[in-house]
């Protein structure tokens, strides 16, 4: 290492050479804190830019000379200033090019506060470049260091970077509570500047949070939130004012004028709730009670707050660094809602389409499925904003592309890395392990970062570093090996989404029509295809009023001891159906559903006019988007496939539906009731059938859904838990149906990007072309009655027509009336 620094600071500092290397860099240090200073006192950077230069020119002599010494702590120190000069300059790739090295610097010096003082800096580096996952490891390393080396200032930068990457990760809870023990630091070394900063980044959480309404409809919470955030700015602003920091002061007045702004938002959606909900709109009876329209475009007047947030955005704009792109596309946006406002609609329409086109640019850039994810949280507006004026001028195939570009991109993306990247079964499993490390440490990191906000939890904290520590160590094992094996396992591409004409002649070929769903705040558009026809139309039923509904029709579904709530379930009919119900001429009937629709079992929604549900009426299917579905194989009916059937020992009824299964698909099948398999043994059977089905116990999990599982029996390297991650692995090429009858399978986590995180992602990666999934806990009982009815079907028609008549049959016994017993299983496919 001293060769290769040497030459590399020798060559650039030879005119520092007479000088004494610390001198040099305590010169160096001094010039970044005056640029730090002069900054926080003006609001000015760019004059100050070449002392930066200077104090960088510094610091790569001084530590020239260093490395010849060994001096690595000096290196190292020099390192990190160096990562923050690229940092202050927004050069995201140097900065952490630095402190990368910083970082192997010192260890290389034994400093735990300078690899601290690294890995934060490396941290922030990754948070610029949406690096989340690998930002929140660093920061996870960082604290504990901190912590070790003693030094409260650094523990604190530690604590606020994570909590930055918990804001950046939409974990806001847990960034309030890091963010909170990072004050509590802050105070005790009574660090004014830092205190500053914290308050900042608290108020940062809380006004995410009172965000979420926009899309969430906790009227409540968010303007608690908003009181938090104005709480926190204001005393950011005192400190500000306090050590004469004008140009940090007029910073945060203008984040308190955004609070007022969020705030008149807030009280506004909260006033137009208040008003909607007490108008009995959303209460039909009859087909006429619901209000319909062929008009997309909003009317002319400036929505609540828009020209703050176009001020905002403008300034934002101007200072970009890192992922302008992203900054000059929300500008753009803002600029198109003004010009929306004045009745500009052709120019509002250009300034959409041209955002768009710049998110996609910097999507287009992050390699990982889960920054690709979060990166569209909150900027998928910008594509509906597009979507409404097109489709106000009837242009449906462009409207339609947008609308297949914001939901279950991700999800798209990864079906399409399969077959360049992924075409071997090894690199396949490999990349299943990936996951499986991956989701294990983000789960573990936190665990910890959420335990940061808690000094007594030092000893927990310890445990959980050591096992995550462990992980990392397989995980960069892992990786070097998928290096030299499988290079391309790592790369996601970027997916072309489907064109309205292909999925029109999918539809020709295959004689299905599509019901697809954009939920927005103040409407539902509802498109009806066909293989001839496109029909939209735009619902009046706000998005609080439709979760409020999906979710009272699910408490009275996912438990039988409650009464069904038809009244609820045939108000969402008329909503959901009703409008495009006279076009629908196949009994094959896909469904694309959007945002908490994810939750809701269409097949439970009776028709007002007849008692009929549409489950008796269609063959059902769900797809994330037409894009995945089309990425799907047909299904066919299933009669001389091979069957796999298993079922947990523990589950009597279960046995009995494996058994039936077995005996439906003999003499091609396979019966596992007694030992319960593990996890290798399915994994080594489930290449060679068809028909995978699988009766044992299935847990979902909230926090980190790609750790979901089903329960298998321990035995050698296996848990007992075959989760999401692993599942990406399975080799199921072959496959044509996969069922899984167990509780909760068919449960995911809706982003408002539409991306289904759980089991269901998992299997259609790994190449099921069809899957029967429940969406909560089922008697065992009702589900064998389904399962044998619905093998039986499918032996001559499809699985979508196959699970219509399974529905049907077990609807039909007096005991099973409740729709708890019937509607709990999805079919996802084509």
């Amino acid at each position: 290492m001293a060769a290769r620094l040497g030459l590399a600071f020798c060559m650039a500092g030879a005119a520092w050479a007479a000088d004494d290397p610390l001198v040099l860099q305590q010169r160096a240090v001094d010039r970044i804190e005056a640029f730090v200073d002069h900054f926080r006192r003006t609001g000015d950077y760019r004059s100050r830019i070449a002392d930066l230069r200077q104090a960088e020119a510094e610091l790569i002599s001084g530590n020239g000379v260093l490395a010849a010494r060994g001096d690595w702590a000096g290196v190292a120190h020099g390192l990190v200033r160096l990562g923050q000069i690229a940092r202050m300059q927004s050069d995201w790739d140097a900065a952490a090019a630095r402190y990368r090295e910083a970082d192997a610097t010192a260890q290389r010096a034994r400093d735990p506060v300078l690899q601290a003082r690294a890995l934060t800096g490396f941290a922030l580096a990754e948070v610029s470049r949406r690096n989340l996952g690998a930002a929140a490891g660093y920061a996870s390393k960082a604290i504990p260091l901190a912590e070790a080396g003693g030094d409260k200032k650094y523990l604190f930068d530690a604590l606020d970077v994570a909590g930055q990457i918990q804001i950046a990760q939409g974990d806001l809870n847990a960034a309030a509570e890091t963010l909170n023990r990072a004050l509590s630091e802050a105070k005790g070394i009574r660090d004014e500047s830092r205190l500053f900063y914290g308050y900042l980044d608290r108020a940062d959480v809380y006004l995410k949070r009172a965000e979420r309404c926009d899309y969430e409809r906790d009227f409540a919470v968010c303007l608690d939130a908003v009181n938090r955030a104005r709480t926190d700015y204001t005393e950011a602003l005192r400190i500000a004012r306090q050590l004469g920091y004008a140009g940090l002061a007029a910073m945060t007045e203008s984040f308190l004028r955004e609070v007022g702004v969020r705030e008149q938002m807030v009280r506004s959606q909260d006033e137009a709730h208040r008003l909607v909900s007490k108008a009995g709109v959303f209460a039909p009876k009859v087909p006429k009670d619901v209000l319909v329209t062929e008009r997309f475009a909003p009317k002319s007047g400036l929505p609540t707050g828009i020209e703050a947030i176009y001020q905002m955005a403008k300034a934002a704009e101007a200072q970009a660094g890192g992922f302008a792109s992203t900054v000059a596309a929300r500008s753009r946006y803002v600029d198109g809602l003004i010009r929306q406002s004045r009745g500009e609609h052709d120019s509002a329409l250009a300034l959409f389409l041209d955002a768009v086109r710049l998110l996609e640019r910097d999507r287009g850039r992050l390699r990982d499925e889960r920054d690709r994810g979060t990166f569209f949280e909150d900027k998928v507006e910008f594509y509906h904003a597009a979507i409404l004026e097109l489709l106000e001028r009837r242009r449906h195939a462009e409207a339609f592309e947008l609308m297949e570009r914001s939901r279950a991109r991700v999800m798209a993306d990864l079906l399409a890395s399969r077959s360049p990247g992924l075409s071997l079964p090894k690199d396949r499993v490999l990349y299943a392990e990936s996951l499986q490390l991956r989701s294990q440490i983000a789960a573990r990191q936190g665990s910890l970062l959420t335990l940061a906000a808690d000094p007594k939890a030092g000893a927990e904290r310890a445990q959980i570093a050591k096992e995550n520590e462990k992980l990392e160590r397989q995980y960069e094992t892992l990786l070097a090996r998928i290096a030299r094996e499988a290079p391309r396992v790592g790369e996601l591409l970027v997916s072309q989404p489907a064109s309205l004409s292909a999925l029109q002649q999918s539809m020709r070929r295959e004689s299905y029509e599509m019901l697809e769903y954009l939920v927005l705040e103040h409407a539902v558009i509802l498109w009806h295809i066909s293989a001839d026809a496109v029909r939209v139309r735009n619902v009046f039923l706000p998005r609080s009023q439709l979760m409020e509904k999906v979710r009272k029709l699910g408490d009275s579904l996912s438990d039988r001891n409650r009464p069904f709530d038809e009244r609820t379930a045939r108000e969402l009919f008329l909503f959901l159906v009703q409008p495009a119900k006279e076009w629908i001429r196949s009994e094959r009937l896909v469904v694309i559903p959007h945002e908490d629709l994810n939750y809701l079992p269409f097949q439970a929604l009776p028709d007002p006019a007849d008692g009929r549900y549409l489950g008796e009426r269609y063959a059902l299917s769900v797809a994330p988007s037409a894009t995945v579905l089309l990425g799907l194989t047909r299904a066919a009916a299933m009669v001389g496939a091979s069957a796999l059937a298993v079922a947990d020992p523990d589950l009597v009824a279960g046995q009995d539906e494996a058994q039936a299964v077995a005996r439906i698909y003999a003499p091609r099948s396979k019966l596992v009731v007694e030992p319960l398999p593990r996890e290798a043994d399915l994994k080594r059977w489930a290449g060679d059938y068809e028909v995978l089905h699988l009766s044992v116990h299935g847990k979902f999990s909230e926090s980190e859904p790609l750790l979901s599982y089903l329960k298998l029996a321990r035995g050698g390297a296996d848990d007992g838990e075959l989760t999401a991650a692993e599942m990406f692995g399975l080799p199921l090429a072959r496959s044509r149906l996969v069922v899984l009858s167990a509780c909760e399978t068919g449960k995911a986590r809706a982003t408002h990007a539409n991306e289904l995180l759980g089991m269901q992602r998992a299997l259609l990666y790994a190449g099921a072309s069809t899957l029967v999934l429940s969406y909560w806990p089922v008697d065992s009982d009702a589900t064998a009655a389904f399962m044998q009815a619905f093998h039986h079907a499918a032996q001559s028609t499809a699985p979508p027509a196959a699970a219509r008549e399974a529905l049907k049959a077990v609807m039909a016994k007096p005991t099973y009336a409740h729709p708890y017993h019937w509607a709990a299983f999805m079919v996802v496919g084509r």
